[in-house]
C-alpha cells in the first residue's frame, strides 16, 4: 500500500495552510494535530495492512524470532527421525509418573488402613489433594509463560514435588515423636501399629500437589517446542509415546508400591516409609534426566502475559467504545477467540474426570470388598489400578493401527469431535456395569444374612471370600480405558493443536484444570449420598449429560478452529515471503503441518 494514504490526508487538512498566518501557540497546536493526524493515518495504514494479510512490525519482529529458533531446531542432532532432547523428556515423564501414581496407588489404603479414617472421608481427602493437583497446573503456567520460561519452572517446582514426596516417607515413620500420633503393640504378632499424624501427609500432599501442578502444562509444551514447523507428524508421535510413557510409569508404579507397603520393616507390619521412599527417589531421577540433556534444549523465553490480553480484548469486545481489532489489531482478537473456542470443548470434561479419577478412590474401595486370592497369591485392593494403565499400553497401538483405520472404511467418523462423544458415552457405560458389580454384591450380602439370621453382615464385614472375585471388576476397568484413549489423548492432542501459539502452556494448564473441577464435583456429591449403587448409577446419567454437551459445543465450534488453525498457516507463508523467507519452503512447512494433524481435522 502507498504511503501517500497519509500525506495526502494531512497536506488536504485546511489546519495546514491556518498554520502559516497564526501565532506561535497556534502553530504549536497545529504541529500538534499534524501529529495526532500522522499517527492516525499510520494506524490505518497498518490496520489496513494487517487486514490485508500482511504483518504488522510486531508480527516481523516475532517472525525473525521464530525463524532463528526454527534454525536452531533444525541444527539439533537427531536420534531416530526426533530431537536428541526428546528421550530425555520422555524420560523424566516416566520418572515422574511413577513418583505420582506410586505415591497415589497406596493413598487411600493410607488413609483407611493406616491413619484410620473412614471411607467417606478418605475419598473426600483423596478428591481434594487431586483437584489440587490439577488446579495448580495454571499457576505453573503464568509462571512459564510470563516470568522464567518452562524449563526453569520444570526446574523448580521439581525441587518441591521433592521435598513433598520427602516429608511423605518420613511422616509415615510413625514412631518418630515427632509425627507419632499414637502406638499400639500387638503381642500375638509380635508388631507394632503406629498411628502418623494427619499433618505430615497434608503437608506432603500439599507440596507434591503444587510441584506436579507446576510441571504438568510444561512438560508436554515444552517437548513440543522442540520440533520444526514441518514435523507435524513427529510431533503426533512424540505426544503418542509421551502418554505411552505416562503409563508405562503407571504400571510399573502401580505394581511395585502396594508389594513395598505390605512389607514388614521398622518393627511394623507394613512398610510405608518405603513406598512412599522409592517414588521420592524416582523423582530425583526425574529431574536428573531432565537437567542433563539441558545443552540440547530449544528454551523459548517467556512470550508475556496472554491473560491480560484476553482480558483486554474481552472487555473491549462487550464494553469497549471502539472494535477491538481497531485497539488491539487483527491477530490479537482472533487469538482470543480461538481460546475460547478451545475452552468451550474443554467444559463437559470435568464431568468425565469425575467418573475416570474415581478408580483410586470409590473402585479401590470395591475392589478392598472383593476376593483376590488366586491360588497362594492375593491381589491387593490398589494393585487393580495397574489394569487402567496395562491395557491403555496395549490399545493405544492398536487403536491407532487397526480401530481407527476400520472406523475409516467403515465411513465412521474419527474426527476430535466424535472420539471424545463417543469416549464420554463408553464411560457412562464403565460406570453402568460396575453399579451392577456393586448390585450383585449386595446381593451376596443379602443371601449371607438370609442363612445366616444369627449373623448378620454387610459389605464392609462380610468375608471376602463369599464375594465375588476382585477379576469381575476387569470389564468395567477395559471400558473406563477405551473412554481414556478416546477422550485423554485426543484432548492432549486438541490443546496443544488448536490454541494459539503464545497460549499453548495456558491450555494446557486449562484443560488440566477440567481435572480438578471434576475431583470437586466428585466431593460435592460424595456429601450429598453415601449408597455406592446410586451413585454409579447417578454418575452414568450425568456421563451422558456430558456427551450430548460435547457433541453440541463440537458441532458448533469445529469450523471455525480448524479456519483459525488454516489462516494462520497460510500466514506463516505470506510471512516469509515478505521477510526474505521461501514462499516454496514455507507452503511445504505448512502442508506438513496439516498432514501432521490430520487427527484433528480427519
Amino acid at each position: 500500500m502507498d504511503s501517500s494514504l497519509v500525506t495526502e490526508e494531512v497536506m488536504e487538512n485546511p489546519e495546514n495552510d491556518k498554520c502559516k498566518e497564526c501565532s506561535d501557540s497556534d502553530r504549536y497546536d497545529g504541529g500538534r494535530r499534524k501529529s495526532s493526524l500522522l499517527e492516525d493515518g499510520v494506524r490505518r495504514r497498518s490496520s489496513v495492512l494487517e487486514s490485508r494479510g500482511f504483518p504488522t512490525s510486531e508480527q516481523q519482529n516475532s517472525s525473525k524470532i521464530t525463524d532463528d529458533y526454527e534454525r536452531k531446531r533444525a541444527s539439533v542432532k537427531r536420534v531416530f527421525g526426533f530431537p536428541i532432547s526428546i528421550p530425555f523428556i520422555i524420560s523424566n515423564e516416566f520418572c515422574e509418573r511413577f513418583s505420582y501414581y506410586g505415591m497415589r496407588t497406596i493413598l487411600t489404603i493410607y488413609f483407611t488402613k493406616k491413619l484410620l479414617v473412614e471411607e467417606e472421608e478418605a475419598t473426600l481427602w483423596f478428591h481434594e489433594y487431586a483437584a489440587l493437583c490439577y488446579a495448580t497446573p495454571l499457576l505453573g503456567a503464568i509462571i512459564a509463560d510470563v516470568f522464567i520460561g518452562k524449563f526453569l519452572t520444570i526446574l523448580f517446582m521439581s525441587m518441591i514435588y521433592i521435598a513433598g514426596n520427602a516429608v511423605m516417607a518420613l511422616s509415615a515413620v510413625g514412631q518418630w515423636g515427632l509425627f507419632n500420633k499414637e502406638s499400639s503393640y500387638d503381642n500375638t504378632t509380635g508388631f507394632w501399629d503406629h498411628v502418623p499424624k494427619m499433618w505430615g501427609p497434608l503437608l506432603a500432599l500439599h507440596l507434591i500437589a503444587l510441584g506436579t501442578g507446576g510441571i504438568k502444562p510444561c512438560v508436554s509444551s515444552f517437548g513440543g517446542d522442540q520440533f520444526k514447523t514441518s514435523e507435524g507428524v513427529q510431533l503426533q508421535r512424540f505426544f503418542s509415546m509421551f502418554y505411552f510413557s505416562i503409563n508405562a510409569g503407571s504400571v510399573i508404579a502401580t505394581l511395585l508400591t502396594p508389594e513395598l507397603r505390605g512389607m514388614k520393616c521398622l518393627g511394623e507390619a507394613t512398610c510405608y516409609p518405603l513406598a512412599f521412599g522409592v517414588p521420592a527417589f524416582f523423582m530425583v531421577i526425574a529431574t536428573g534426566a531432565f537437567l542433563i540433556a539441558s545443552r540440547w534444549y530449544i528454551k523459548i523465553p517467556p512470550l508475556g502475559n496472554p491473560l491480560i490480553d484476553v482480558a483486554k480484548v474481552t472487555w473491549a469486545t462487550f464494553f469497549g467504545k471502539e472494535s477491538p481489532e481497531k485497539l488491539y489489531g487483527q491477530k490479537k482478537v482472533d487469538d482470543t477467540r480461538q481460546i475460547y473456542r478451545v475452552l468451550a470443548v474443554f467444559i463437559p470434561f470435568p464431568l468425565f474426570w469425575a467418573l475416570f479419577d474415581q478408580q483410586g478412590s470409590r473402585w479401590v474401595i470395591q475392589a478392598d470388598r472383593l476376593n483376590g486370592k488366586i491360588g497362594s497369591f492375593e491381589i491387593k485392593p490398589d494393585q487393580m489400578q495397574v489394569i487402567n494403565p496395562a491395557f491403555v499400553m496395549c490399545l493405544i497401538p492398536f487403536f491407532d493401527i487397526v480401530v481407527y483405520p476400520l472406523m475409516k472404511r467403515a465411513g465412521i467418523s474419527t474426527t476430535a469431535a466424535f472420539r471424545l462423544v463417543l469416549g464420554m458415552f463408553i464411560a457412562a457405560l464403565a460406570f453402568i456395569v460396575c453399579a451392577f458389580v456393586e448390585l450383585a454384591m449386595e446381593r451376596r450380602v443379602d443371601a449371607w444374612n438370609d442363612a445366616h439370621p444369627n449373623d448378620i453382615r454387610n459389605l464392609g464385614t462380610l468375608d471376602k471370600t463369599e464375594q465375588l472375585h476382585v477379576l469381575t471388576m476387569i470389564p468395567q476397568i477395559f471400558l473406563i480405558t477405551c473412554s481414556e484413549i478416546l477422550c485423554s489423548i485426543t484432548v492432549i492432542e486438541f490443546a496443544y493443536a488448536y490454541a494459539p501459539p503464545s497460549m499453548k502452556s495456558v491450555c494446557q494448564s486449562m484443560m488440566l484444570l477440567t481435572s480438578s473441577f471434576g475431583n470437586v464435583v466428585v466431593v460435592i456429591f460424595t456429601k450429598v449420598t453415601k449408597s455406592d449403587l446410586y451413585q454409579y448409577f447417578m454418575w452414568a446419567g450425568i456421563q451422558v449429560f456430558a456427551s450430548c454437551l460435547m457433541y453440541m459445543i463440537c458441532n458448533k465450534v469445529q469450523e471455525p478452529l480448524d479456519d483459525y488453525k488454516n489462516k494462520m498457516l497460510e500466514g506463516d507463508t505470506v510471512e516469509m515471503t515478505i521477510t526474505g523467507g521461501s514462499r516454496k519452503g514455507s507452503k511445504a512447512s505448512a502442508a506438513g503441518s496439516r498432514k501432521g494433524s490430520k487427527a484433528y481435522a480427519e
